[in-house]
């Protein structure tokens, strides 16, 4: 029992070790990829704003090494011309250095269930959203058909001799 129980404990203590190796590997990878992310954001930013204007990505997108990590990571470069309006969150024309680090980011990894959750979420507010619209435009439409019936009745004319 006591062999046995020396045996569990050292395979345990393994398991913890590379769990801990992997974790650690994980992490490294991901600041690497950071890292090279934001050199590439750097060096892209020619006017030194601290942001990528859509000039500016079109050159980036001219960058072999760039093309290749995009095409390591699933993304073709044919593709990669639309990446900038994915990238530009708020609309404004341009890419911060956060926007872009965390859009190459989110591209790197499949997507996650709680990402499709979010999106299924995000587009079931939007149609309700959307349906309510709908119905207030018909109910005005029909608000407005049945004052323009009213004028004409008034008026003594008829909707037909219009």
């Amino acid at each position: 029992n006591v062999l046995t129980g020396i045996f569990v404990d050292t395979a345990i203590s393994v398991m913890n070790n590379d769990k801990d190796e992997m974790i650690l590997t994980q992490l490294e990878d991901r600041n690497a990829l950071i890292s090279f992310i934001s050199t590439v954001f750097r060096n892209s930013d020619t006017d030194d704003s601290g942001f990528v204007t859509e000039q500016e990505m079109d050159q980036l997108l001219q960058n072999n090494e760039l093309i290749a990590y995009l095409n390591a990571i699933g993304i073709d470069s044919t593709e990669a011309r639309g990446l900038f309006q994915l990238l530009d969150d708020d609309a404004s024309g341009t890419v911060s250095i956060d926007e872009f680090v965390t859009g190459f980011l989110r591209l790197k990894g499949s997507a996650k269930a709680v990402d499709i959750v979010s999106l299924m979420y995000e587009n079931r507010k939007t149609s309700k959203k959307l349906d309510k619209v709908f119905r207030e435009t018909r109910r005005v439409h029909q608000g407005l058909a049945f004052m323009h019936q009213q004028s004409l009745r008034a008026s003594g004319q008829d909707s037909w001799d219009i």
